[in-house]
Parts: C-alpha cells; sequence; structure tokens
C-alpha cells in the first residue's frame, strides 16, 4: 500500500493557538488608544491647572499671614509699596514688600529683599506656578493700602485700622499690568485705576482679602466703577 506523505507546510491542527495581531487588529488597538488618550488628556490639563491654581491661593494666604506678621511688628501698618514711578531702569529700596531691580528692563524681583521674606523665608511662595514669566514675583498689592510720599515711587503702608471691612477688602492680587506681554506683575503694585486681574487660571485669578481669607474669580477686570472709588479696594 502507498504511504501519503505530509507536507512540513500544512496548516497548524485544530485548536493551535495563533501567534500575534493582524494588520487589521493593530489598527483597530491603535485606534481605541488614540481615542482614550483625546478623552483623557484634557481632563489631566485641566486637572493640573487646578492643582496650580491651588497652590497659587495658598501662597496668597501665605502672604496674607506674612503680612500680618509684619503689621505686628511695625505699629500696625500695612507693608510699604513701590510702583513704577520709580523711573524706567530704576530699583526699588528694601523698605517695600517686595524688591525689584531694573523696572521695565524687564522687571527683576527679589524677594529676599522686601519686608515680607523674614516672615516666609521661601521665594517660592511670591510665585504662581502658572506664571510663564519667572520674574520672581507674581503678585501684587491692592495700592489703596499706603499712601503716596515724596521719595519717587515708594508708598507708606496705612494703618491696618483703616480697614473697615477686611473681610472684603482686597489685600493681595494676580495683576495682569496693562503693558506686560505675559499678563503679570510688573512692580508688585496694584492700582485699580489703571491696572487689571490677570486670567491665567483658566480665564480667572486667584484674590487675598485683608482678613487672610482667599477666593477664586473668572471676573477679570477689575477697575473703579466710578469716581467715587471701589469698596473691594478702598479701606
Amino acid at each position: 500500500m502507498a504511504t501519503v506523505q505530509l507536507s512540513s507546510h500544512s496548516c497548524p491542527a485544530r485548536g493551535q493557538a495563533r501567534l500575534g495581531f493582524t494588520l487589521i487588529e493593530l489598527l483597530v488597538v491603535i485606534a481605541i488608544i488614540a481615542i482614550l488618550a483625546a478623552l483623557l488628556l484634557p481632563a489631566l490639563s485641566h486637572a493640573k491647572e487646578l492643582a496650580r491654581r491651588i497652590s497659587c491661593a495658598s501662597n496668597m494666604r501665605q502672604l496674607a499671614i506674612a503680612s500680618a506678621l509684619y503689621a505686628q511688628e511695625n505699629d500696625n501698618r500695612w507693608s510699604n509699596m513701590y510702583d513704577g514711578s520709580v523711573g524706567g531702569g530704576n530699583s526699588t529700596g528694601t523698605n517695600g514688600w517686595i524688591y525689584f531691580a531694573n523696572f521695565g528692563g524687564p522687571t527683576r524681583f527679589e524677594p529676599a529683599l522686601g519686608s515680607l521674606y523674614p516672615h516666609l523665608d521661601n521665594k517660592e511662595v511670591f510665585l504662581c506656578a502658572t506664571d510663564r514669566t519667572r520674574s520672581g514675583n507674581s503678585y501684587s498689592m491692592n495700592a489703596r493700602l499706603s499712601s503716596p510720599t515724596p521719595t519717587p515711587g515708594f508708598h507708606a503702608g496705612q494703618p491696618e485700622a483703616v480697614v473697615r471691612a477686611p473681610v472684603s477688602t482686597l489685600l493681595f492680587l494676580e495683576e495682569a499690568a496693562p503693558e506686560h506681554p505675559e499678563l503679570s506683575s510688573n512692580d508688585g503694585y496694584f492700582d485699580p485705576r489703571n491696572d487689571h486681574i490677570t486670567r491665567r487660571h483658566r480665564q480667572g485669578a486667584n484674590f487675598v482679602f485683608c482678613d487672610g481669607h482667599g477666593e477664586y474669580s473668572k471676573r477679570t477686570v477689575l477697575t473703579f466703577p466710578n469716581p467715587e472709588g471701589d469698596p473691594r479696594f478702598d479701606p
């Protein structure tokens, strides 16, 4: 009887596992991964910015605490401030809440030379993680808590007692100076007649008030609504 020989290239036995994926299967898997990534990335980005916003709010509350400690040691007065009228390319003294150098050139801040630093001893507190300028400071103090002096650009802190409603009077804000390309502070001095609030936190910003509590708001422009002033700024 003739013997039938099987070819070495015969099909695998029934039930034998097939190794690997077909091209169609690979394309389907890649498409599913791409869809999942498109769904997850915005959520991850939002969560990351939310964490930055919370960190920023914590920074501002620490600045408010430092201001209160400063006042206790300085006749119950708010911190002194400097503004851009020191002149282009000039620097401040070290008796302001924060020190800045080379105004407008662009301005560089040095928190360690400011009057609040001894009560914080941490430069990172002065920086919002979302602020791309990395100029050394992201925040500004309410200018209406100070009074002008004969010294160019220098404003002396007013007594804490002039603030009649600490819960509704702003202390620190996230400034967007009119001429600043990155919507950040240019001098640490928030003059509500000219300056605006930044929009770096998903079209909003953090604020902290004279009683130490903080808030977040998407109302990005805070200016005087009338010549008589604004209770959010005026003591």
